[in-house]
């Protein structure tokens, strides 16, 4: 089998390979390629060592944009605009660390280099000439969509933690089944986990979520419990253990109202996240939006013993708020997924009342909520369209429910849009005011007044309504 390599990764295997070293692509660009996928980026191995790598460099039109340590033998190499990472042949040993080799050594086959390697899927190489090189079974996994270890899983694992979670990822991005064998060594090397810090694991987590097949990943991570582990964050010096999402595990089992659901909690999640649009904050809204179901508060029952979850939005919020912070998210994807939690009832509950109730909505967060201009707000209304309806697919509803309800979200975000939040908003500026209003220390006063006007749908934002009303009050003045 052949496969195409771009031209600026085949002038690097052709330096290396005319210099007298062996050369080869490695790792997800080859199962990319193989998959008919588009490769983001392509990483080379070379039985060349790094300061031999940085010599020929000087004989070629290549030139270094970077090392990762002499320790890992990986060289950034440009070719023009493009980079590629030329790593030497390596092998490695490990030992308490959960994720970092103990000790790392250059070797001069490509097999070693291969054999250390994560997946079988992950373990392919292509020569220059565009040959598949396979020694583990790589390309027959990716044809059966299975995912296997490169040897005993069970060690793979022990070396390092953090390829539990890629097996998690990977089936998240891939849709394929993880070999019995995984299941097994996750469940056994579970202690290892907390020897990982917050940043790799959160890695990890956006990519399952974002995953086409995201839902697959997240039921094999809480299956074997990985969700349940703490891993670690260095503050203040000191090694702090980070729970990961074990809030996850008390929804399994916990049952819904049949009237309006066709699954328990975990499952109506689980279906939920497969139908978002895969953006970070609305996978994470997904994720969240009914983390607080059954817990206690919440948990309540109706005259005929069915379950309600009255107020389940708020307390799904405020357990949001905890979960991403404990992760280290950026304060700005928390505000929003909270803000998308705490609100994904109301858009239901709004769907079949008046347009004059959506404004109240639209206007009330305009003035009270996290939005600093309409262009945020309608995006932020977007991303709510999309986890509700989401949400809304996951339930026990008729399609021309669903139907009318994308129907209401669109209408939604247009309305959005149109409902201003800051006098930069207007479609009128400040400075064209300003000819009009004499009293110009009471510009930012009147701004604020025609913004409040438009706001409550008593003023057009429209430039020739907006001067018009500047000139009344001029008037009045």
């Amino acid at each position: 089998m052949r496969i195409t390599i771009p031209t600026y990764v085949q002038e690097v295997l052709d330096a290396l390979i005319t210099a007298g070293f062996e050369a080869y692509v490695v790792g997800g660009a080859v199962r990319d390629a193989l998959l008919g996928r588009k490769p983001d980026d392509y990483d080379v191995v070379t039985n060349a060592r790094p300061d031999e790598i940085k010599l020929l460099v000087q004989h070629t039109n290549l030139t270094i944009a970077g090392a990762v340590g002499e320790a890992f033998g990986v060289i950034l190499l440009s070719v023009g605009r493009r980079t590629v990472e030329v790593a030497s042949y390596r092998n490695e040993t490990y030992g308490d660390d959960s994720h970092r080799p103990a000790e790392v050594w250059y070797c001069d086959r490509l097999d070693e280099d291969l054999g250390r390697r994560d997946f079988t899927i992950n373990s392919m190489a292509l020569s220059a000439d565009g040959t598949l090189i396979d020694m583990y079974g790589g390309l027959d996994d990716l044809h059966n969509k299975c995912l296997r270890t490169v040897g005993n899983a069970e060690k793979r694992f022990e070396e390092d933690a953090l390829r539990m979670f890629r097996a998690c990822r990977f089936i998240a991005q891939l849709s394929f089944k993880p070999d019995p064998k995984i299941k097994k060594a996750i469940i056994r090397n579970l202690d290892r986990v907390q020897g990982l810090s917050v940043e790799r694991v959160r890695v990890e987590l956006d990519k399952m979520l974002c995953g086409a097949y995201a839902a697959q990943g997240l039921a094999l991570m809480v299956e074997t419990e990985l969700n349940k582990e703490t891993c670690r964050q260095r503050i203040n010096g000191q090694k702090v253990a980070i729970p990961i999402l074990p809030e996850l595990s008390q929804l399994v089992g916990v049952e819904q109202n049949p009237l309006y659901h066709k699954y328990p909690v975990w499952e109506h999640t689980l279906v939920a996240v497969s139908k978002g649009d895969r953006s970070l904050e609305v996978e994470w809204a997904l994720l969240l939006h009914d983390v607080a179901k059954g817990t206690e508060g919440i948990r309540g029952y109706n005259a005929d013993g069915t379950p309600n979850d009255h107020g389940h939005e708020v307390k799904s919020a405020l357990m949001a708020e905890v979960i991403l912070g404990r992760l280290g998210y950026p304060k700005a994807v928390i505000n929003r997924v909270v803000w998308l939690v705490r609100n994904h009832m109301r858009f239901g509950a709004n769907m079949a009342r008046e347009d004059s109730t959506t404004w109240k909505w639209l206007r009330k967060t305009a003035r009270e909520g996290p939005f600093r201009i309409t262009k945020e707000m309608a995006e932020g209304f977007k991303q709510l369209v999309a986890v509700c309806i989401a949400d809304l697919a996951a339930c026990n509803v008729h399609e021309q429910e669903l139907i009318s309800a994308q129907s209401y979200g669109k209408k939604l975000i247009v309305m959005a849009y149109e409902m201003p939040i800051h006098t930069s908003d207007l479609n009128v500026s400040g400075a064209d005011v300003a000819k009009i209003i004499a009293d110009k220390a009471s510009l930012g006063d009147y701004m604020q007044i025609m913004l409040q006007r438009v706001q409550d749908g008593t003023l057009e934002n429209k430039e020739g309504a907006l001067l018009t009303a500047a000139n009344a009050w001029e008037e009045r003045r």
